[in-house]
């Protein structure tokens, strides 16, 4: 069931004690939550350098997909098919201990799709007493500025003017976005 990348990095993988794999595993996991860089150097005496970055990639991928997709231990093990289960066992244990981190590490680089964020927001209402059509419209609307913060650190300015059913849908679909993360980061 095991993915063939994952598959033909396995002996490359077992090439260490199924002791020695773990601090492997803890190393791999903690660099890929801080967003740091391994040296290959604590590793060239068991790997060259091309089968370190085979090991680093193929267990940085098998625990961005237990735990993005929320496998359990059996699903994990199956997952990883022919490999030997000291090492199963070994990597199942590193995915629950930095299970935490990895998920939250894994929301942060969802999230950091859009590289957008809103920095501040401001509200008005405002009657509509007329318009080029009618003379006297009365219309209540909402004049919604939004203040985003781009990923070079450049502020712009988004203005929405909305009528009572356009309003509605934003504050259905900003309820719904905010379910979702909560589903996201409570599983």
């Amino acid at each position: 069931m095991a993915d063939e990348k994952w598959e033909s990095a396995f002996p490359v993988l077992c090439k260490t004690s199924s002791a020695d794999i773990g601090n492997v595993c803890h190393a791999v996991a903690e660099s890929f939550c801080q967003d740091d860089v391994i040296s290959a150097d604590a590793f060239l005496s068991t790997w060259t350098l091309e089968e370190w970055w085979q090991v680093r990639s193929v267990l940085t991928d098998i625990m961005r997909s237990a735990v993005g997709k929320g496998w359990s231990k059996e699903k994990i093990s199956e997952e990883l098919g022919s490999l030997d289960e000291p090492y199963k066992k070994v990597l199942i244990d590193v995915i629950n201990v930095h299970e935490a981190s990895l998920r939250k590490k894994l929301l942060l680089d969802t999230t950091a799709v859009s590289h957008a964020v809103l920095s501040d927001f401001d509200w008005k209402l405002q009657l509509a007493m007329s318009s080029d059509k009618l003379a006297q419209l009365q219309e209540l609307l909402v004049q919604l500025d939004l203040d985003v913060r781009e990923a070079g650190g450049d502020r712009k300015r988004v203005i929405l003017e909305m009528d009572k059913s356009e309003l509605g849908r934003l504050i259905s679909s900003l309820e719904a976005c905010g379910k979702s993360v909560q589903q996201m980061t409570t599983s």
